[in-house]
């Protein structure tokens, strides 16, 4: 059996203090570990240094995960580790070498990659490794062959999520996370990151591909074991749930919140990554709280009727706007999240989102700048474009570009200076205004000495006037 690392990349900076636990990883580890092989965790976010694991631990494999705009720490860890004396085989996967295979695979410290969801690949190919057979017959695996590099079979994504394991707890150092700010903005406290499905059937242009476009649940008995196995384990009854779209099947999500009220599980729920607000109906908002709700993001994007369609979201405005208000009557906690420079937006539609922002009842809210991320079909109408700028920056590729909160992309019919200065003005608009101060204090589930360091980019933003 092998011994393996599997290492989370990246890092924090001021503008984007928030830390997950790297589920994709933990995930990975438990399938690992139920075939025999022995596992250990390392993640850059939170100061755990990869390279002296490794020294300490001696791996013949190691599996690296990053974002795209953490690839640089992708690529500094694989060199690393192919300094040591012993060097291992280094894999790497998640979003961004799913998203750029070609270029990742071009670092000769790479040796392959896995596409997609790692739990049904990477362990074939641990074991194909270690026999020292070849890969062309894995699914989802980018390789070097001769020279050239080689893309076997698409994997089909897991289609019975209830088969996998749960994450390896054990392998990180909850309390190191506990003291970190989370995605949701509710304070320090023991909590977990948990998914209870996968992938999403809408078709907005802006959104990666990742994990297919057909939606894939847990059944609602399992994702309430998860729940009661950390509760009994760890203590743990703060969840934040990271589905990108948890309320797509009504049944399912009204019997998962039945679960927890009719065991009587006491719970603190939170939902930052976004809900399908113009599905959030009354009687859905009232069980969620009952349940135990008291923080969730809407994601609006825009308020543009003609970019809802253009993006294909294809979002009911008035629904939404309705949801807000019936979160703010219920004493959740919301948040919103808002997109300026869609392909074509003009001025005037990044004024009409800023006013949907500024007059709604929603607590807090984020501006970002659109970022074509390669593998999105927004991409594939950039691409061009996407390549002019690289050759002006001299053919080299800036992935810090592709921060959420400093992207430097423009696709609308704007120039760079009113667009910036249209985000400046959208969180000064938004934040400067009593009645909403007021709001936040009455409301926020939390000590507000958190939201003030929680919300430090909004803070940062007022500060940069133009």
């Amino acid at each position: 059996m092998a011994r393996i690392l599997l290492v989370k990349a990246g890092h924090l900076t001021p503008a984007n203090p928030r830390v997950t636990f790297p589920l994709g990883i933990m995930s990975l580890a438990s399938v690992l570990r139920n075939r025999g092989h022995e596992v250990v965790l390392a993640d850059t976010r939170i100061g755990q240094d990869p390279v002296d694991t490794a020294r300490r631990f001696n791996p013949q494999i190691v599996g690296i995960s990053a974002l795209t705009v953490e690839a640089y720490s992708l690529y500094r860890i694989a060199k690393e580790m192919k300094s040591l004396s012993k060097a291992p085989q280094v894999i790497a996967g998640g979003p961004h070498p799913t998203s750029f295979p070609e270029e990742v695979l071009a670092d000769p410290n790479i040796d392959c990659l896995t596409l997609g969801e790692g739990e049904g690949t990477f362990p074939e190919l641990v074991e194909a490794l270690e026999a020292g057979q070849g890969l062309s017959a894995i699914k989802g695996v980018v390789f070097r062959e001769n020279g050239t590099i080689s893309f076997t079979e698409p994997r089909p994504h897991i289609q019975d999520l209830d088969s996998l394991p749960f994450p390896s707890w054990d392998l990180v150092d909850l309390p190191l996370y506990f003291q970190r700010d989370s995605m949701a903005s509710v304070g320090l406290r023991p909590y977990m990151n948990i998914f209870t499905s996968r992938s999403c059937p809408y078709r907005c242009i802006y959104c990666h591909d990742i994990f297919g476009k057909g939606f894939r649940a847990r059944g609602p008995e399992n994702v309430i074991a998860e729940m009661e196995a950390l509760i009994s384990r760890y203590g743990i009854r703060d969840f934040e749930v990271l589905d990108d779209v948890f309320n797509l099947d009504s049944k399912r999500v009204h019997r998962i919140l039945d679960l927890i009220l009719r065991k009587g599980i006491k719970l603190h729920l939170s939902f930052p990554n976004g809900l399908r607000t113009d599905k959030l109906e009354e009687d859905l908002l009232e069980k969620l709280k009952n349940a135990g709700v008291n923080h969730l993001s809407i994601a609006v994007e825009t308020a543009s009727p003609r970019l809802q369609k253009l993006i294909r979201k294809n979002l009911n405005l008035e629904k939404v706007r309705e949801a807000i208000s019936q979160c703010s009557r219920l004493g959740i906690f919301t948040r919103g999240f808002f997109m300026l420079g869609f392909p074509t937006e003009t001025e005037e539609e990044m004024r009409e989102t800023i006013r949907f922002a500024v007059e709604s009842d929603l607590h807090t809210a984020l501006f970002f700048i659109v970022i074509p991320f390669k593998g999105t079909q927004l991409y594939e109408i950039y691409k061009e474009e996407l390549k002019r700028r690289t050759i002006q920056k001299g053919g080299s590729e800036r992935f810090t570009d592709y921060d959420y909160f400093d992207g430097t992309f423009n696709l609308s019919r704007v120039g760079d200076r009113t667009l910036f200065s249209l985000q400046r003005k959208a969180f000064r608009l938004f934040y400067l205004n009593p009645k909403r101060i007021y709001r936040i204090i009455r409301t926020f589930p939390g000590p507000l000495s958190h939201f003030l360091r929680y919300t430090y980019p909004v803070w940062w933003r007022f500060s940069r006037l133009p």
